[in-house]
């Protein structure tokens, strides 16, 4: 699983970081993906991309 976020388009509303907090965290305002995220939290990744207002999020699986 790879997942980037665009820091440029990101607006920091934290709903990744609700969605999925084995894989994105808030720092700053904006969200990043961590260090080694969590692969087993894959589909809450699909879903925080989906659910991201501002399409920031790309997951490849």
């Amino acid at each position: 699983m790879t997942v980037t976020v665009d820091p440029a388009r990101c607006i920091g509303c934290g709903m990744c970081a609700y969605t999925a907090p084995g894989v994105f965290r808030i720092e700053g305002a904006v969200s990043t993906v961590l260090p080694s995220p969590d692969k087993t939290q894959a589909a809450r990744a699909a879903s925080a991309a989906d659910g991201c207002p501002v399409n920031a999020i790309k997951v490849k699986r």
